[in-house]
């Protein structure tokens, strides 16, 4: 992309502080007056929208967790009335709660922000109304991934949505297709890759440019293994489940991080354990605040993701400001081919199903660090009776219990407590690098 297409982008770091702060009031004026929950978090500090004169003087306000928004479900946290409202987005409900999903909603000002910031997105990787955009997201799963639609269809790009269908057919649209842009998971990608290498696909026969993975973090290893079979760059984006869409950061083709699109959002890092600010180039817990939304606006919002903020230019000319690929999380949480899973959540689960269990491991099979299988083993009081009947009555039970709270399916055994594995324990949860298992769909 020539930077020039996006002015934000070549703005001056103080430039870039001013409309930030301009944004900012704002976005704490309509908390204040139409958010019950900020308005009286306000009252308690004393403070009022116009108190806010600097980003010091914004760092006294409180941080909003994820336990805040399910707290207020369905729509309390909504700064429009129901009808202003043109998109809901629903999370899945942590298991503790199972009545209580985070709900996110949209006025027609926020769709077209977020399809906006996925132009850009595709305009920083050089993508043009002559491009041919396949896009393979499990909708189901990631409904965030309609942004990728809308916005190749703004551009004027020729859309080519391939959802749920396999590996072999996404090859096979791919070639007769002529499709140049490639946009999936991580995880379905290395599956893409695998089916190329097993069916002898050559990938001089295609015609991609670029591949663009998200919304899960690519890692390196899965960039070069995927980069080695289709011979194309592939570049990653960054996006928050809480806050609805895809699109807030994104890799340009100096690959020096993810540009964050500071005009819409402002961005924070915190030491995870105090909250205390940390400077650019100090890892830390990223925290963003919305600078524009109108339907569900977010004041210092803790992502969990631990990264690395760089304000310095990039080679690429753009002087947003970038976060390097998430390194890892202040949490428990996993993810099993883009499902997000806490390991906390299913042992409530379990031992909701079955109260003789004594422990348990989650053990995750890797390909190129991504998950790709969640296997569970249990061990139990030997003289409780199985929930469920016999033993396959009670493993049936579980698993169909645990693929309904998490829409994943699952392996459950039974073992003795000495099988319970060791290695690399974090919290109940083991990783171990093994082939994957069959799976094809995105």
């Amino acid at each position: 992309m020539a930077v020039s297409q996006n002015p934000i982008a070549v703005m001056s770091r103080d430039e870039v502080g001013q409309l930030q702060l301009e944004r900012l009031q704002m976005t704490l004026n309509r908390a204040y007056f139409k958010v019950d929950f900020y308005r009286k978090r306000m009252d308690v500090l004393r403070m009022l929208p116009e108190d806010v004169g600097t980003f010091e003087d914004f760092r006294q306000f409180p941080f909003t967790t994820r336990e805040d928004l399910t707290d207020h479900y369905p729509y309390g946290l909504f700064a429009v009335p129901l009808r202003s409202i043109v998109r809901l987005k629903i999370t899945s409900p942590p298991l503790r709660d199972q009545t209580r999903p985070i709900v996110v909603g949209f006025t027609r000002h926020d769709t077209a922000m977020w399809q906006t910031l996925m132009v850009r997105l595709f305009e920083q990787l050089g993508v043009t109304d002559r491009d041919i955009v396949q896009v393979a997201f499990n909708f189901s799963l990631f409904p965030g991934a309609f942004t990728f639609n809308h916005a190749a269809e703004m551009l004027g790009a020729t859309l080519a949505p391939s959802a749920t269908i396999s590996a072999t057919m996404q090859l096979r649209i791919m070639q007769d297709f002529r499709s140049t842009v490639l946009a999936t998971t991580a995880a379905f990608a290395l599956h893409i890759v695998d089916t190329m290498e097993r069916q002898g696909w050559d990938a001089s026969g295609l015609h991609l440019r670029l591949i663009l993975l998200g919304p899960d973090p690519l890692s390196e290893i899965t960039r070069r293994r995927v980069e080695a079979v289709f011979g194309v760059p592939v570049y990653g984006l960054y996006g928050v489940a809480e806050m609805g869409e895809p699109g807030m950061a994104g890799e340009c083709p100096s690959r020096q991080g993810l540009h964050l699109a500071e005009d819409q959002f402002l961005a924070e890092i915190v030491n995870p354990a105090t909250g205390e600010p940390l400077a650019p180039g100090q890892e830390g817990e990223l925290v963003l605040t919305t600078l524009t939304a109108e339907g569900y606006p977010l004041i210092r919002f803790r992502t969990g993701d631990i990264t690395v903020l760089r304000d310095t230019p990039c080679a690429c000319g753009s002087t947003l400001a970038r976060i390097i690929p998430i390194l890892r999380r202040t949490d428990n949480r996993v993810s099993i081919r883009g499902i997000p899973v806490y390991p906390e959540h299913v042992e409530e689960l379990l031992k909701g199903v079955d109260p003789g269990m004594e422990d348990f491991r989650l053990v995750i099979h890797t390909q190129y660090g991504i998950g790709e299988q969640m296997e569970i083993l249990i061990c139990r009081s030997a003289t409780d009776d199985l929930p469920g009947g016999n033993r396959a009555q009670y493993l049936e039970l579980l698993r169909s219990q645990v693929r309904r709270a998490l829409g994943l399916g699952v392996r459950v055994q039974v073992v003795e407590p000495e099988r319970l594995p060791r290695e690399g324990l974090t919290y109940k949860t083991v990783f171990r690098n093994v082939s994957p298992f069959s799976n094809d769909v995105p």
